[in-house]
């Protein structure tokens, strides 16, 4: 949802914009109930939080932990208006009562810059799995292809050609997606890659933003609460609503409730891809290497056949890698800018792997049923007969159906696990913790360390060789979310380095180095 702020949201003026067209704007739309124009001004900043509010400035009146006293702050820094699902007749201001806060926002935002989206190539990427991956993939394609930078939006990072910074939304609210938008098309860069949550269409995020190309990597049950979905039924139909607004639809045949998804998108252009050799393109002779995997790609209609590798550890990087080739040779991309991308790909927190002294310890981003078992699954392919030790917990206030399928799924598939903190927000580490360990059949086999970073540093200490301890659901992420704030975290990346440098130095090993694939 809406928990982060953003500090930055005042935003440049990129086109006039009147308060009288702004009245246009959402009558058009079915938005306005009412409105009170005291002078027709020009906006000249648009933003949701009182503290970056500058002159002449449009207000939104939302937010979970919205409170009425944020806008006596926003009028008195500058704000001449502002819209609301609710009057308050206490601040004297030209304001715009509407039915829908978070719809006039995407409006607004789009108009606000200028519409850059529309002059964007732009490909989305959803799923319960996969996203992150897919995304660095296909943008590395791109701009191995086009040898210049790709406009990227993703849980990572944010890339606009003017800015490269760290995310904390999967897909940000919509006053800052269009500027993000705005400033890719400044860039002049062709394209945009971002990942699309479910929440952005809960949400409205994307409300009226059209995709090029739309990549549906596969679903399962996830986010279901109170703040998020109500049901999988919900989940589902809004990852749907994204693909309706693709123009070509590029789906994993493989994926669960494929009959729901085509019979609601059966207008659009679909491709499919997978293992099933059915698909328009699929995958076929994979063969494990030293770091990644060699595999063919095969289209039997267009008599086309072709091998690539990726670097990247766990099998289902494979069908990712896949996604992300079909929509490069849609673009007519070649084949040897896609191979050398694949092969130069790695991201930072996604089946990273260090390996010391027959020690092998893999930090992962996996964080809920699906990603928990295909990650398993890889490992115990890859890594036969080993012992596993897993760290990781659940986050808080959110997804509660996440803990059952740790206890359950990373239970049944380690040998022993140190369950820890994970974005505990409100909720206590120790409670969430005893949740988890409920559905933990092996009793004797986990303990609590609500400190994650003396959680991970005690799982490889204790580690032997043959061992693979695998450090769940931060990913490269250097914060924990506690109470609504991003609390600075070293991270299971830098704690696994520093760790098995600390135990290579107490076993006196002479040259040996860290590997890091």
């Amino acid at each position: 949802g809406d928990f982060y702020v953003i500090k930055e949201r005042k935003f440049l003026i990129m086109e006039e914009l009147s308060l009288k067209e702004i009245k246009d704007i959402l009558e058009s739309n079915n938005l306005l109930k009412s409105s009170k124009i005291i002078n027709d001004e020009k906006i000249e900043s648009i933003s949701c939080d009182s503290r970056s509010v500058e002159k002449q400035s449009l207000f939104f009146c939302k937010g979970q932990n919205y409170k009425p006293e944020y806008l006596g702050d926003a009028i008195k820094c500058g704000a001449v208006a502002y819209i609301s699902e609710i009057q308050y007749e206490k601040y004297e201001a030209s304001y715009f009562i509407v039915t829908d806060i978070l719809k006039a926002m995407a409006i607004i935002a789009a108009r606000f810059y200028g519409y850059p989206a529309k002059s964007l190539e732009l490909i989305g990427i959803t799923g319960t799995k996969g996203k992150t991956t897919t995304t660095y993939f296909l943008k590395n394609i791109l701009e191995t292809f086009l040898n210049r930078e790709v406009g990227t939006i993703s849980s990572i990072n944010v890339n606009t050609g003017k800015r490269n910074e760290e995310a904390h939304l999967t897909t940000p609210e919509s006053l800052d997606l269009h500027k993000m938008f705005y400033e890719i098309k400044e860039s002049n860069l062709k394209y945009a890659v971002m990942e699309v949550s479910s929440q952005s269409y809960k949400r409205n995020r994307l409300y009226g933003v059209e995709f090029d190309y739309g990549i549906f990597t596969n679903i399962a049950e996830d986010h279901i609460s109170q703040i998020e979905h109500p049901t999988f039924e919900d989940y589902l139909n809004c990852k749907i609503e994204f693909l309706k607004h693709c123009k070509t639809v590029v789906i994993n045949k493989n994926t669960d409730c494929l009959d729901t998804i085509l019979s609601k998108i059966s207008d659009k252009n679909i491709i499919y891809y997978g293992t099933d050799e059915s698909a328009d393109y699929y995958v076929t002779d994979i063969e494990k290497e030293k770091t990644g995997f060699k595999f063919k790609v095969i289209n039997k209609k267009q008599g086309y056949s072709s091998e690539f590798k990726i670097k990247m550890a766990g099998r289902f990087n494979i069908e990712n890698a896949l996604a992300a080739i079909v929509i490069a040779k849609l673009l007519n991309v070649d084949d040897e800018s896609i191979r050398k991308a694949l092969s130069n790909t790695e991201i930072l927190g996604r089946m990273n792997i260090y390996e010391q002294k027959g020690i092998t310890v893999i930090v992962d981003y996996a964080h809920n049923g699906y990603s928990f078992s295909k990650l398993y699954e890889s490992i115990k392919m890859d890594y036969p007969n080993r012992k596993i030790i897993s760290v990781g917990g659940i986050v808080g206030g959110k997804a509660f159906n996440r803990r059952k399928e740790f206890g359950k799924i990373v239970g049944d598939n380690s040998d022993y696990i140190y369950l820890t903190a994970n974005d505990p927000q409100f909720e206590n580490v120790q409670d969430i913790c005893n949740d988890i360990a409920q559905y933990i059949t092996k009793k004797d086999k986990y303990e609590i360390i609500v400190d994650r970073k003396e959680a991970v540093q005690k799982a490889i200490m204790n580690a032997k060789k043959g061992d693979v301890v695998v450090l769940l659901a931060k990913g490269g992420e250097h914060y924990i979310k506690i109470k609504n704030e991003c609390v600075s975290y070293e991270g299971d990346l830098t704690i696994a380095k520093s760790v098995l440098k600390k135990k290579r130095s107490r076993t006196k090993s002479k040259t040996e180095e860290v590997s890091y694939n």
